[in-house]
């Protein structure tokens, strides 16, 4: 393992248990067991090593590919082949694989914090293809684009961050999975059906 990803790893640790603004560079250089100069050598600010944690976890999962081939396979095949692929589930199941990502976001909401993932680069693209949807009559065209990722992500992320506190909803004969499971699938179809029954 390189001297990089050791740091990487050992400050993905700290950030995880301890937050942004509870971590500091001496702890983190301790715990890589490398010179605080030499953390600096790789990264010049606590902040760009935290945003590099972020983006490697999010690239290893290639979690912004996924999404816009999302989005574009609704373009291609129609929301009624992503309603039946469920393909629909592609950042809830990041999160469900990445439990340390979860607890830094849960880091970055109570620190109030403003990084932004999906990163930039990937919202604009997404947007881009979610217009184009809007203007084939796929999707509605009376709500805001980013308004409609902006709703799909705090569903999938406040489950994650929420979930021991309030899954007694579903009572005590689910397991974890059972109950991730049910929870997509019932959002998934108010997103892309509502909520509204037959009558």
């Amino acid at each position: 393992m390189s001297t990089r990803d050791s740091i990487l790893d050992a400050a993905e640790e700290i950030f995880v248990n301890s937050g942004f603004s509870g971590s500091s560079m001496k702890r983190i250089a301790e715990k890589a067991a490398v010179a605080k100069s030499l953390l600096y050598h790789y990264f010049s600010s606590k902040r760009e090593l935290w945003d590099e944690v972020i983006q490697r976890r999010v690239s290893l999962a290639k979690l912004p590919d996924r999404m816009i081939q999302m989005v574009s396979s609704i373009a291609a095949d129609g929301l009624e082949a992503v309603r039946n692929k469920k393909n629909h589930t592609t950042y809830f199941e990041f999160l469900s694989d990445n439990p340390q990502f979860v607890r830094m976001l849960a880091w970055l909401n109570a620190e109030q914090s403003q990084w932004i993932c999906p990163p930039l680069e990937v919202r604009a693209e997404v947007i881009a293809e979610l217009q184009k949807l809007q203007k084939k009559g796929i999707f509605r065209d009376d709500i805001d684009p980013r308004m409609f990722v902006i709703c799909f992500m705090s569903i999938c992320e406040m489950w994650f961050m929420s979930k021991s506190r309030i899954s007694a909803w579903f009572g005590e004969d689910m397991n974890e999975d059972e109950m991730n499971k049910k929870y997509i699938d019932a959002a998934g179809k108010i997103l892309l059906y509502g909520i509204v029954g037959k009558k």
